[in-house]
This record gives C-alpha cells, sequence and structure tokens, in this order.
C-alpha cells in the first residue's frame, strides 16, 4: 500500500492537472516515453489502454492514476490522452473535457469506505510541449478548471444532504518545466485571475450544516523541486542527503469568506476579508525557511446562542519570518532568524465595552513585534541519517555564537516598549552562567506610558493599590527617567560577566 506524503501528492496533482508530470521531447511518442516513464513511480498505480499512432497523433486510451493507503484512496480516471505534433517542434496535449475523480475515506472503527465522486472539467485548456530531451517545458492555460462534488456514497451517505460542493479557478495560466541531470529538477509557474468556492452541506434529517463561500483574487504560485533520478516514494525518510529540496512560494490578491454553520445545536455566522498576501519557503539539506504575511485583515462573527453581539476586529499587518540551518556547512557560524509582527490590532467598542465599560484604557491598536537574527555552529547535518544516532548522544548539537534584537515593539493600552541590541556568547565558558555560554552585549529600551498604564489599571481595579509598588519599584532599578512617564533603560552584560542595568552593577 502507498503512503501519501507532500511528495507524493504534488507530482500526481500535476499529472491531474496538467495531464504530465515530466519532461518531454518534440515528438509525440518521446513525450509519451518520457511521460510513462516518470509516472512509473507509481508502479501499479498508473494504468492505461492501447497506445496508438495515426501520422502525427499518438493517442493513449483510458489513463488512470490511483494513490492507496490503509485508509484512503483517490483514483482519477483520466480517460484518453492526445499528443499531436505541430510541425513546429512543438507537441500540443488534449484531454476529455471533464473526467471522473473518486475519492474513498475509511475511518477506523467504521469498515465502509465514504466515497467522494468528483467531477473534474475543463474549458478552454490548452497544453503546449516544447524543448529537447533534457529540459521540457510545459505551457498551459484555461477559462476555467473546476472540481464539483456530484455524491456521497457508503458510510456517510444516510448521513449528509449535498445541495452544491464546488471549486472553480478561471484564468488559469502556467508552465512546467523538467530538467534531469544529475537530479531531476521541476521548475513550476502558475497563476489564477480567480478562485471560487461554494459549498451547502447539511445534516441529513438534522439541524447541523455549514454552507460556506470564498473567493479569492490574483493568485500566483511558483515552486522547484529538485529530486533524486529514481527518487523511492516510499522510502520512510525523505531523501534529502540524496539532493531532494523544495523552495517556493506564492502571492494573493483579495480574499474573501462568508461561513453559516451549526454543530451540535450551536451555529456561528462569520464574515472574513484579506486584502493580499505572500507566503515563500526552502527546505533542504542545507537549511529551511518559511516566511509570508498578509494585510488589511478583518473579521466578524455572531455567536448567537453564546453571545448577544458580533465579534469584530482587524489586523493592519501580520507577518513571520523563520530561519534555520540543518547542516555544519563549511563550519563557519550560519545564520538563523525568528521574527514575527501583529501590527495594529483592533477590537469593536462592544468587546471592550465587556473588560472596560468606563472607558478607562485608551483604545489604541495593539502591536507586538519581534525579529531576533543568530548566529549558530551547527555540530551535524541534522538531515543526515549517518550523523543522527551521534546527534542523539550529545546534549547540545550545536552553538549559539550572538543574537542582535533588530526590533522590539509591544504597543497598546496607552503604553509601548520599543527596544533593540546585541549579544555574542563565549561557548568555552559554561560557568559564569552555569550551563549557558557566557554573553556579553547590551539591550536598549525606551518605554513610555507605562506609569498611566499601572494607574488605569488600578483605576479598573485589576491591579490592587498596594501591589503597584513592586512594579514602579521594578522600573526604579531598571530604568531612567527622561521625560513625563518616559522611561530609558540599557541592560548589559560585560567581559567578566556582570550584569549591568544602566551601569549599576546587579550581578
Amino acid at each position: 500500500m502507498r503512503r501519501f506524503s507532500v511528495l507524493t501528492c504534488t507530482p500526481i496533482l500535476a499529472a491531474i492537472v496538467c495531464s504530465t508530470t515530466a519532461s518531454a521531447d518534440v515528438t509525440a511518442q518521446q513525450v509519451w516515453d518520457n511521460w510513462s516513464a516518470q509516472m512509473g513511480i507509481y508502479g501499479e498505480g498508473f494504468t492505461t489502454g492501447d497506445v496508438t499512432q495515426t501520422g502525427d497523433t499518438l493517442t493513449v486510451s483510458d489513463v488512470r492514476i490511483e494513490m492507496t493507503d490503509d485508509e484512503a484512496s483517490i483514483v482519477a480516471d483520466v480517460g484518453d490522452l492526445i499528443l499531436t505534433e505541430q510541425g513546429d517542434g512543438t507537441v500540443s496535449m488534449t484531454m476529455a473535457s471533464s473526467y471522473p475523480l473518486t475519492i474513498s475515506v475509511t475511518e477506523a472503527p467504521s469498515t465502509q469506505p465514504t466515497i467522494l465522486n468528483v467531477t473534474v472539467a475543463q474549458d478552454g485548456m490548452e497544453i503546449i510541449v516544447s524543448g529537447d530531451p533534457d529540459t521540457m517545458v510545459y505551457d498551459l492555460s484555461a477559462d476555467t478548471y473546476s472540481f464539483t462534488l456530484d455524491t456521497i456514497e457508503g458510510a456517510a451517505a444516510e448521513e449528509v444532504q449535498l445541495e452544491v460542493a464546488e471549486l472553480v479557478m478561471s484564468d488559469m495560466a502556467g508552465n512546467y518545466a523538467v530538467v534531469t541531470d544529475d537530479l531531476t529538477t521541476v521548475n513550476y509557474e502558475f497563476s489564477l485571475g480567480g478562485l471560487n468556492l461554494n459549498a451547502n452541506i447539511s445534516e441529513a434529517g438534522g439541524a447541523n450544516r455549514f454552507k460556506g463561500v470564498a473567493s479569492m483574487a490574483d493568485l500566483a504560485m511558483a515552486a522547484t523541486i529538485a529530486m533524486p533520478l529514481d527518487m523511492d516514494m516510499d522510502a520512510d525518510v525523505p531523501p534529502f542527503d540524496e539532493g531532494l529540496a523544495i523552495e517556493g512560494g506564492y502571492t494573493f490578491g483579495a480574499v474573501n469568506y462568508d461561513l453559516d454553520f451549526v454543530a451540535d445545536g450551536e451555529g456561528a455566522i462569520m464574515n472574513a476579508g484579506v486584502e493580499g498576501g505572500e507566503m515563500g519557503f526552502a527546505f533542504g539539506y542545507d537549511a529551511m525557511s518559511y516566511a509570508g504575511g498578509a494585510d488589511g485583515i478583518s473579521i466578524s462573527m455572531s455567536l448567537p446562542q453564546e453571545l448577544p453581539f458580533p465579534i469584530e476586529a482587524s489586523l493592519r499587518e501580520y507577518g513571520f519570518d523563520f530561519q534555520i540551518p540543518l547542516s555544519q556547512g563549511e563550519g563557519d557560524a550560519r545564520d538563523a532568524r525568528m521574527a514575527f509582527n501583529f501590527t495594529d490590532l483592533a477590537v469593536s467598542d462592544t468587546i471592550w465595552n465587556l473588560a472596560d465599560p468606563a472607558s478607562v484604557l485608551p483604545r489604541d491598536p495593539v502591536t507586538i513585534a519581534l525579529t531576533l537574527d543568530a548566529k549558530v555552529t551547527p555540530f551535524f547535518d541534522l538531515l543526515d541519517p549517518a550523523q543522527q544516532d551521534a546527534m542523539m548522544m550529545t546534549d547540545v548539537p550545536g552553538e549559539l555564537n550572538s543574537i542582535n534584537i533588530t526590533d522590539l515593539t509591544l504597543r497598546g493600552g496607552g503604553a509601548e516598549i520599543t527596544g533593540d541590541g546585541a549579544f555574542t556568547f563565549d561557548n568555552s565558558d559554561l560557568t559564569t552562567f552555569p550551563g549557558f555560554p557566557r554573553p556579553q552585549g547590551e539591550a536598549n529600551f525606551t518605554i513610555n506610558g507605562i506609569n498611566g498604564l499601572i494607574d488605569n489599571l488600578i483605576t479598573m481595579g485589576l491591579i490592587p493599590q498596594d501591589q503597584a509598588m513592586m512594579p514602579r519599584m521594578m522600573l526604579g532599578m531598571f530604568a531612567t527617567p527622561v521625560g513625563d512617564d518616559m522611561l530609558t533603560s540599557t541592560i548589559g552584560v560585560n567581559a567578566q560577566g556582570h550584569v549591568l542595568a544602566n551601569g549599576q552593577r546587579l550581578r
């Protein structure tokens, strides 16, 4: 039985959408030979009927692609694939305007599967193949490409009433290229003018239901996947040590959601929107990175059984950026990063009034942001199976060499804390700070409005008057007044391991 994974689903989905997952030459026969060889990684999961050629046209009948494991299977009966040499060194590929896709899922303890019968349809689909034996490019376009759930059979058939479930992609365009040398490298770019989802499913004879409409504009995706030749899709460990690497990302425009559902007698209505955003990733033997963000996020939710008013919130921007080295590289210190930001989070006055009915606190949007850039020295190549036993036996898999705080922002309730700083670490000294490499450097902070915030929390009854003395004393120890409710603080560690606050030794 075949296991599902990102590595198995990526090429098979490309095959379903593009009718190809591999390189091709300028003749129809070469296209077919290479395509069928690549699909051979699925073994008996890829089957065809007769292959015939008449003149410049090669026809492959009854193309079928299947993935199966112990709990689920996906079967695409693509039908006939027609490859036509166009006389200019390119090959056109056509297929049926629609074909069935069957998804079967068995959830324990039931032994009866739930079967989803889906129709895949395309309008105005055109695929042109060009290139040479080592580098083939597939250019595709379509007016629409859709997935429609027609029926539900099996275990869930008597429990679910299907009204509509459809995903429609419009103004599709893209290209897909494969280069074969020491590795098989797949490059693709893909764009959609619009993506629309419409679903209306309810409980047969019951009150539970789900109704949703979603749309996305201007989706653009790109990726590069490098794979070892004859990669074993069933390997327990993905072969990153043999050259497997994945990188890519996407951008998108306006997104809107409208959801209405009831579950176990409790309902919710939600409307959400995003102005746009992006995401990028890379994962290989040497390092991994993951970054993204979105702008103009808004949400409104109504919970009639729980709250007599809607929940409304907005976020001007959020983002994240994580970079982690996974190998020793050349032995020098490697870059690492952790960054995130939630900028201008705002909620409606109705929600504010629950916590602060007297409007004591300023109702400014809340911002939280942090960026840490570091230098680290890994002792092992984390994705090398030969080194993993030794790595598990060591207490520390690497060294922390330095950290730079390039952004620290906490803002809300009328107060703001900002800061930056830099520290290096002496990994030969694990005694000054027991078990931890000795730091050296300083961090600088600016604090505005903190005393006013404490006063407001006392007024609201959230902090008793006598307990407010402690945070005020701590501020006096670590910070220096520089204006009306404005403080600065410098926290440092010197070469002797002394901890200093504004020049005064604390340790």
